[in-house]
């Protein structure tokens, strides 16, 4: 699915090593090519060193492959901040600041419980009433509903 190559410009090699993989990107939430510059093979990089650049390039994207139920807590809600922020532009500082710190909340709780490198994928029904139960005596009503809401919307854009 992967491979390395050497460059060609205007129908010559240029010396220079390619890595291209088809692999989910998590921003955009759908597959997409990815090109990667190695490096000019010359004296400080050969062809071996390649190779091993390539096993950990395909490491690096086997992480990704399963899309963002194979992400762990902290990096899903960093990407999905990341992907809230992108895509909309009209996104208030305070309205950021507050779904930070609801999903920061999120992932010390469970990971103080599970474990630092709980995946989205072993989040179940009984692990959210849980949660749930535990903030509800913690907070107000209200503001139990705007964190319910800010959990809700991530898992569904886990989800999709």
């Amino acid at each position: 699915m992967s491979s390395i190559y050497k460059r060609k410009r205007n129908g010559k090699e240029d010396g220079y090593v390619m890595y291209s993989t088809y692999a989910f990107d998590p921003l955009k939430n759908k597959k997409r090519y990815y090109n990667i510059t190695i490096g000019k093979l010359g004296p400080t990089l050969s062809w071996d060193d390649c190779k091993k650049q390539k096993k950990e390039l395909d490491r690096m994207f086997k992480a990704k492959e399963g899309g963002k139920k194979e992400m762990n807590l902290k990096t899903a809600i960093e990407t999905y901040i990341a992907f809230k922020s992108s895509k909309n532009t009209s996104l208030k500082q305070s309205s950021k600041k507050l779904t930070i710190y609801h999903l920061n909340k999120f992932n010390t709780t469970l990971s103080n419980r599970y474990g630092a490198g709980i995946m989205i994928k072993h989040i179940d029904i009984k692990i959210l009433a849980w949660y749930y139960a535990l903030r509800t005596k913690e907070l107000k009503q209200s503001s139990m509903e705007v964190h319910r809401r800010i959990i809700d919307s991530f898992f569904e854009w886990t989800k999709n």
